[in-house]
């Protein structure tokens, strides 16, 4: 036997908490790469006598996805340090972080592949991978619906709030 007699679940569950921002780096890096190959994309490809990511529509896309991937980053980044440092936070943190940027992966990935196109959907180029790669990190470590349930059970209480009239 490792550890006390009945503590097996406690033990599983501080697991969670490292793994869960490791996946969440993992879907960081899923993000990085999709955001980096439409600004190339979008970059290169001409419509209308200029490269796309001249479009309104493209640059705001390509800010929102950028956008939502460096928050995404810090939250992990947060849940990192919440877990190194031992705070009380760390099972909050660590769910919202995998959550934030697991879905966050999922957003990106699927507003690449719509920038670059059907030809990002054909065998063997490297967004049609990431598209097919990005729902798994979702479902790792305990799927979006049951981190959410660990947040809204997690959340500190309120204080100093004005009483219900």
């Amino acid at each position: 036997m490792i550890g006390r007699p009945d503590a097996g679940f406690a033990v599983a569950m501080r697991t969670l908490d490292l793994f869960r921002p490791s996946v969440g780096a993992f879907a960081v890096g899923m993000a990085d790469a999709a955001l980096a190959a439409a600004r190339e994309h979008t970059r290169a490809r001409h419509a209308f006598g200029a490269p796309l990511d001249r479009l309104q529509t493209v640059a705001h896309t390509l800010a929102e996805m950028a956008t939502r991937t460096e928050a995404a980053r810090l939250l992990v980044y947060a849940a990192a340090e919440e877990y190194d440092t031992g705070g009380d936070a760390v099972t909050l943190k660590a769910a919202m972080a995998k959550l934030l940027a697991t879905e966050t992966a999922q957003y990106v990935v699927d507003a690449a592949v719509q920038l670059h196109g059907a030809r990002a959907l054909r065998r063997g180029h490297p967004m049609e991978r990431l598209y097919r790669e990005v729902r798994a990190p979702r479902v790792y470590e305990g799927a979006s619906e049951v981190q959410r349930q660990i947040i809204a059970r997690h959340l500190p209480p309120i204080t100093g709030a004005p009483s219900p009239s």
